[in-house]
């Protein structure tokens, strides 16, 4: 019996894309392959990602906006979507000096049950509360770790998406309602009441002008194997195809940590 590929492993519809490589991939390259060593070594000795080791996930909805710029653009993320929420550094809950990231993975239409498992055609997208990986100390600071709904994420670098070049953001469409209790119980509250949702936000690069493409929508937690699921910054299938140098280290960085989750 056919098995779904796993997260790692090149799909036959080629969801797990290639990007173009430029001067910038090049030494995007360069640099991951430098880093990789030191990625995996990390993963070794704690057992877990290096980065984001724990998290909390949850079954979505992504609903494309008309954009005056982009059109329809957000119509390719249109269906369901698996979404990690996660501190970058902690494994304790500590709600101080972190950096949050979400990563999400669309399929589009009503598609198969997500699960740990990757299928053709899904689009991972990658957010954390840090503008470059090279600025990340400052993002500790920046960064008000005590609620998911308080913060910006970025994308970090730019992607290529048919004619058009762009930065992406996720921004939360409404604050957290206080609660006097833990991070991951505040944010599991708002999806509960419907009150987690986010606006993905476009704007195409050497421009200031951000719009919004979609809106995604928390619906429900998700009891999954943390340690099975595994994003894929160059898993392209709605045609968000990362390029840049922080983009094209992933490749390696990404792919050594999780050989050494695996050993």
């Amino acid at each position: 019996m056919a098995t779904r590929p796993r997260e790692h492993d090149e799909v036959p519809d080629g969801s797990v894309t290639r990007s173009h490589v430029g001067v910038r991939e090049q030494l995007g390259e360069v640099l991951g392959e430098v880093a990789a060593p030191i990625v995996a070594a990390i993963t070794r000795a704690r057992r877990a990602r290096m980065f984001h080791p724990e998290g909390l996930t949850f079954a979505a909805r992504a609903e494309a906006i008309p954009s005056e710029t982009f059109g329809e653009l957000g119509s390719r993320l249109d269906g369901r979507v698996l979404a990690r929420c996660s501190p970058a550094l902690s494994r304790r809950g500590r709600e101080t000096l972190d950096v949050l990231g979400i990563a999400l993975r669309f399929r589009r239409g009503q598609g198969t049950v997500l699960d740990e498992l990757a299928e053709p055609g899904d689009q991972d997208l990658l957010f954390a509360t840090i503008l470059s990986p090279f600025t990340m100390p400052l993002s500790l600071l920046t960064t008000d770790a005590s609620d998911y709904l308080k913060n910006e994420y970025p994308a970090v670098s730019p992607f290529e998406v048919g004619r058009y070049r762009v930065k992406l953001r996720l921004r939360p469409i409404r604050a957290m309602h206080p609660i006097l209790d833990s991070r991951d119980h505040r944010l599991r509250a708002a999806v509960a009441g419907g009150r987690a949702s986010w606006r993905l936000d476009a704007r195409q690069t050497l421009t200031r002008s951000w719009q919004p493409i979609a809106r995604i929508s928390f619906e429900r937690l998700l009891d999954l194997d943390q340690d099975a699921l595994r994003f894929d910054p160059f898993r392209a299938g709605a045609g968000f195809v990362p390029v840049g140098v922080v983009q094209t280290m992933r490749r390696a960085v990404y792919a050594a940590g999780q050989r050494a989750r695996a050993s």
